[in-house]
C-alpha cells in the first residue's frame, strides 16, 4: 500500500478508497493527492478510530486528477452522491424531499410539487420536509393569490372559471378574466412569500377582506379574517428579530456518534422567516465541522436562493472553496462567516436548539430506549445527549475480598463488552468511600476506552465526593469534554449533583430516573456476582489447604 501511495500524483484531485470487492469505502478531495492519501497511513489520524478501521479494509486506491481544488470539490460531491460510500456522511432519504416548482416559461405560470429538480428553466423552492407541508403551502397561495396548481400547462379561453377561483372569488386565467401582467403580479407575490419576504402578506389579506365585505360576500370575508388572524399569530410567535435588516442563512448542527442533524434558519430582512432540519447518518463519528461541510456538498446547493451571507456555528474545511463554488452557482458573492458576537450568536443558538430537538425525536423514533436518555439530558440540563453512561459500585464483606465494578449503557442499552471488574488494591480495612475513589481513578486512567458522558455512583452526596476525588486524580479531568458525575440514592430514588446537598426534584416515574435506577441496579448485580465468585474461590482454597 505504501508503494501505491508513493506512485500517486502530486496534483489536485479526488481519491477513492476501495475494498477487495471493488466497493467504494470513502471519497475525498485533495490539493496534493500523494500527501493527502499518505497522511491516512501515518499517526495523523490515530485520534479518529473509524480511520483505523477503514485503513484495514482498503485494497485499492483510485485517483482522479483535475485542474484545481474547486473542480475537486465539485467532483467529490458528485461521486459521494453516486457511490454513497460507507465511511462518508450520508443524508437520510436525500431524494425523498419534495420541492415546489414554478413553470416561469409559460403564458400563465403554475405551481406543482416535484421530487427532483431538473434543468428546465423553472424555479424551485424547498426542499420541504414532507409533501404534506409543500402541498399545504401551495393551497394557501392558491386561496390567497389565485395562482394555479397543476401538473399540466394551463389552457385558456374556457367558458367558465375553474371551481377553485369561483369558491375563493379569484379572477381565473382559464377564462381570460385576468391579464397576463396582472396574473404575473400575483405569481410574484407568491414567490416573495416562498422566499420569506412576507411583509406585505397581512396587508394583502386585509385588503381582500375589506373588498369581500364591501361586496357583501361575508362568507369569503370571514375566511380571510381567520387567515389574517392565523398569520398575525404566527408572526407574533416568531419573535426572533435581528438589529439589522439583513438577509442571511444560519447553519448549526447537533450530533451523536452515528447520526447528525443540520438546522437551517432563513433570516430575511432581519426576521426569522423559516427553519428546516436535515438528518445525516454515518457509520462513524464525525466532527461537527465535517457534518456541515457535507451538508453544503450534498444539499445546500439544491436550495433555490443563496443569500450573500451564511452564518456558521464553526469554521469548516474548504470554507473559501465552498464560497467560490456557491458564487459560481448563484452568480453573486457569498460569505461564509462564523458567528462571534451580537444577534447572530442568538440565531446560531436557536438553530442549534432546533437541531438538538430534531435529533432527539429522530433517535427516539428509531429506538424507544432513547426516551430515557433524552429524559436524563433534560433532568440534568446537559448540553448534549449522554449517549455513553457508566456506573460504579463496591461490594465487600468486612475486609474479605473487596471488589468494585463498572457497567456501561450506550443509548439506553447495556453493552456488556464494556463491563469491567476491579480487585481493590490500595485500601486497607472496610472503607467504601476510599474504594469508590480507587475504582473511579482506575477507570478514568484507562485511556484505551472512550470516556463516558455521564458517570453514576450508587449512593448519596458522600459517595459522589469520593468518586469526584478519584476522577480528579486522573489526567482526564483537565481535558475538554469532561464527564459529568452524579450519584443516585435509593428508597426513594434521588439524583444528586456535585456540591449540592439536596437532590434534583423529579416526579415519580420520571423516565430519566427510571433509566438511572436500572443502570445502578445492573451495576449492583454485576459487582455482587463478581464478589460471590471471589468468595467461592477463597472458600475452595481454604478447603484444599
Amino acid at each position: 500500500m505504501k508503494k501505491m501511495v508513493q506512485n500517486l500524483p502530486t496534483k489536485p484531485g479526488v481519491y477513492l478508497f476501495k475494498d477487495e470487492s471493488g466497493a467504494v469505502l470513502y471519497v475525498g478531495k485533495a490539493k496534493n493527492l500523494r500527501n493527502r492519501v499518505g497522511s491516512y497511513f501515518t499517526n495523523k489520524h490515530l485520534d479518529r478510530p473509524w480511520v483505523r478501521v477503514m485503513i484495514g479494509l482498503i485494497d485499492d486506491i483510485e485517483t482522479i486528477v483535475v485542474n484545481n481544488e474547486l473542480e475537486a470539490l465539485i467532483l467529490e460531491a458528485r461521486l459521494i452522491g453516486e457511490y454513497l460510500p460507507k465511511y462518508n456522511i450520508k443524508l437520510t432519504d436525500d431524494k425523498a424531499y419534495p420541492f415546489i416548482k414554478l413553470t416561469v416559461n409559460e403564458l400563465f405560470p403554475r405551481f406543482q410539487i416535484v421530487r427532483q429538480r431538473a434543468r428546465d428553466g423553472a424555479k424551485y423552492f424547498g426542499p420541504y420536509l414532507s409533501a404534506w407541508s409543500a402541498r399545504l403551502t401551495c393551497e394557501f397561495l392558491r386561496r390567497l393569490y389565485g395562482v394555479h396548481i397543476s401538473n399540466r400547462p394551463l389552457p385558456s379561453g374556457n367558458d367558465r372559471p375553474c371551481l377553485n377561483c369561483q369558491l375563493e372569488n379569484n379572477l381565473c386565467p382559464l377564462t381570460n378574466q385576468i391579464s397576463k401582467e396582472a396574473y404575473a403580479s400575483q405569481v410574484a407575490k407568491s414567490v416573495d412569500f416562498l422566499l420569506g419576504k412576507r411583509n406585505s402578506l397581512s396587508r394583502d389579506l386585509s385588503l381582500r377582506m375589506d373588498q369581500a365585505s364591501e361586496a357583501k360576500n361575508y362568507e369569503l370575508a370571514a375566511k380571510l379574517r381567520d387567515q389574517l388572524r392565523a398569520i398575525r399569530q404566527v408572526t407574533t410567535k416568531q419573535h426572533i428579530v435581528g438589529q439589522a435588516q439583513e438577509d442571511f442563512d444560519v447553519i448549526a448542527t447537533a450530533k451523536t456518534n452515528t447520526r447528525s442533524v443540520v438546522s437551517l434558519l432563513t433570516v430575511r430582512q432581519g426576521v426569522m422567516s423559516g427553519q428546516r432540519q436535515f438528518v445525516f447518518d454515518s457509520p462513524v463519528e464525525q466532527a461537527e465541522s465535517e457534518v456541515i461541510r457535507q451538508f453544503f456538498l450534498t444539499l445546500y446547493t439544491n436550495l433555490p436562493l443563496h443569500p450573500s451571507l451564511i452564518i456558521l456555528e464553526t469554521a469548516i474545511d474548504d470554507q473559501k472553496l465552498i464560497e467560490e463554488w456557491l458564487e459560481t452557482m448563484s452568480g453573486h458573492s457569498i460569505e461564509l462567516r462564523v458567528a462571534k458576537r451580537g444577534d447572530k450568536i442568538d440565531f446560531v443558538a436557536l438553530a442549534k436548539k432546533n437541531a438538538g430537538t430534531k435529533l432527539e425525536s429522530s433517535l427516539v423514533n428509531q429506538d424507544s430506549s432513547m426516551l430515557g436518555v433524552v429524559a436524563i439530558k433534560e433532568l440534568l440540563g446537559l448540553y448534549k445527549l449522554p449517549q455513553r453512561i457508566e456506573a460504579v459500585d463496591i461490594s465487600n464483606l468486612g475486609v474479605s475480598e473487596p471488589v468494585g465494578a463498572t457497567v456501561c449503557f450506550i443509548n439506553g442499552t447495556s453493552d456488556k463488552n464494556e463491563y469491567r471488574r476491579y480487585k481493590i488494591k490500595t485500601v486497607e480495612g472496610q472503607d467504601d468511600f476510599a474504594m469508590i475513589t480507587e475504582v473511579t481513578a482506575r477507570r478514568f486512567a484507562d485511556s484505551s476506552r472512550p470516556l463516558p458522558d455521564l458517570f453514576v455512583v450508587d449512593g448519596g452526596p458522600e459517595q459522589l465526593k469520593a468518586a469526584i476525588s478519584g476522577y480528579q486524580q486522573s489526567a482526564i479531568s483537565n481535558q475538554p469534554g469532561k464527564t459529568i458525575l452524579i450519584s443516585l440514592a435509593k428508597k426513594p430514588d434521588r439524583v444528586f449533583l456535585p456540591g449540592k446537598k439536596k437532590p434534583i426534584p423529579a416526579p415519580r416515574g420520571h423516565k430519566g430516573v427510571l433509566l438511572l435506577a436500572r443502570i445502578r441496579d445492573e451495576t449492583h448485580r454485576f459487582v455482587i456476582s463478581f464478589h460471590r465468585q471471589r468468595q467461592r474461590k477463597k472458600s475452595l482454597k481454604t478447603i484444599d489447604s
